[in-house]
């Protein structure tokens, strides 16, 4: 799903719903925008080997594409307030169903501006997460902030396993929090400064430790209909006791300024989201096999930019608690800690950047096994775990035996050249480079891969 990153100056406060009843000059009518981006990727994507002889051996050539239609409307109200619907349509098939997976309806949400501020309600990204302002890229779709999943060329064990996987593509704040049913607050800018606020109930999000670290939260986030399902759904209720993350907020600022002919721009942000466990404490909460816990979620991320005569150099730094406490054997934490950094030039209807991101993770649950590729899949998977830890061997590490669960850091790196030149308005052709670098003490989580895309990219 394509994000927009920046905010304009106006935002809108909740008080200017408030005044006296209006007629709005005009009705509400619903305009069509949205874009649409496609690739051909060709290159190498390293293959993946199990104990048992299975491997997964990927297709060097492949094509990639994303898209939304937009419907948005809005009117402006006799008191100067701006109210509007916002609601966009996948534009391409997931392969959902009626109940779970991916839906059709990506963002869907109502809102309001005025000269004092803006207000979001409904599924919407985070405040925080489209503040961002760090390492800038001219590889649409791809850069620091990952627009869609499906644009992705890595070995897919590693996209399942490796727990540094995600801050590899994603560097802004909040970033596993997309499009849950909440509410936004933007003060409006002052003297380059502006502060945005966010706030959702509840969402259905599992914990970042990897596969295999055998905890049930929640009723996951591809259940629609239900509360804290991230996409666009409603719900008659909300659960307390389900093992879910609750109250989750974000807050953060960013600085826009001019000196001369240098541009400054400056972000940071931090959320929270509280953990509640279940009537069976430990059932989703802890995995005594495993020794992996949920905790309350935490995360935060500063970032800057500085432009000058078409160049923008720009960087990122964040850290991510994953949603998961220490472990209870190993005492290590499951800590992510990523870095970005990158150069962009701009010249008439010319983009070009390169940058880099690094993301590295403490790996407290240990790394999963690869015993057996199963046919027409990519992923490893473990026999089922059996007996008491400290007892008997075969229980600890998520169904494999000592020799299978392993430790040390797992990181993932990631290089990026990008190139775009506009054919005419909306029209985009773009291209570039990329290569991952994933390593950890697993072959289910370490892989390399690198890619030549060439494709366009259509606003409209």
């Amino acid at each position: 799903m394509m994000k927009k990153l920046l905010l304009g100056s106006t935002a809108l406060v909740v008080g200017g719903l408030m005044a006296a009843p209006a007629m709005a000059a005009d009705p509400i009518k619903l305009g069509v925008g949205g874009y649409y981006t496609f690739y051909a990727i060709a290159g190498g994507i390293q293959s993946t080997y199990a104990t048992n002889g299975t491997w997964a051996q990927y297709k060097g050539l492949n094509f990639q594409q994303e898209g939304e239609i937009h419907f948005i409307g809005q009117t402006k109200l006799d008191n100067g307030t701006s109210v509007g619907v916002h609601v966009e349509l996948e534009g391409w098939a997931q392969g959902s169903t009626s109940t779970s997976g991916a839906a059709w309806i990506d963002e869907a949400f109502l809102f309001a501006f005025g000269d004092w501020g803006r207000v979001e309600f409904g599924a919407r990204d985070p405040a925080t997460y489209r503040m961002y302002y760090g390492t800038p890229s001219a590889l649409i779709g791809f850069g620091a902030v990952q627009h869609n999943s499906n644009f992705a060329w890595a070995n897919q064990s590693v996209i399942a396993n490796n727990k540094a996987w995600f801050h590899a593509t994603t560097t802004t704040n909040a970033g596993q929090f997309q499009d849950a049913q909440g509410i936004n607050y933007f003060t409006p800018r002052f003297q380059g400064l502006q502060i945005g606020v966010g706030y959702r109930p509840k969402v259905n999000v599992n914990p970042q430790g990897g596969a295999g670290s055998g905890l049930g939260v929640g009723p996951g986030s591809g259940t629609t209909g239900v509360c804290g399902y991230t996409n666009a759904t409603s719900s008659p209720n909300c659960l307390t006791n389900d093992y879910s993350y609750q109250d989750v907020f974000d807050v953060g600022a960013n600085y826009l300024n001019k000196f001369g002919d240098v541009t400054v721009a400056l972000y940071g942000a931090f959320l929270y989201g509280s953990f509640i466990p279940g009537n069976q404490p430990f059932a989703g909460a802890a995995n005594l096999s495993t020794g992996a816990n949920a905790t309350a979620w935490k995360q935060w991320v500063v970032g800057a930019q500085v432009g000058f005569k078409g160049f923008t150099l720009g960087g990122a730094l964040g850290w991510d608690n994953q949603g998961l406490g220490s472990n209870y054997y190993t005492g290590q934490n499951n800590d992510t800690r990523f870095y970005t950094a990158g150069l962009m030039y701009e010249t008439g209807p010319w983009q070009m950047s390169f940058g880099w991101t690094g993301s590295y993770n403490n790996n407290g649950n240990g790394s999963v096994g690869c015993n057996q590729i199963a046919v027409n899949s990519a992923t490893c998977t473990n026999p089922a775990a059996t007996g008491v830890p400290g007892v008997n061997s075969t229980a600890f590490g998520n169904g494999s035996n000592p020799a299978n669960l392993s430790f040390g850091q797992e990181s993932v790196n990631k290089w990026e050249l990008g190139v775009n030149y506009a054919l005419g308005p909306g029209v985009k052709l773009t291209g570039g480079g990329l290569l991952y670098s994933a390593s950890g003490p697993s072959a289910a989580v370490s892989g390399n891969s690198w890619g030549l895309l060439l494709g366009m990219d259509l606003r409209f």
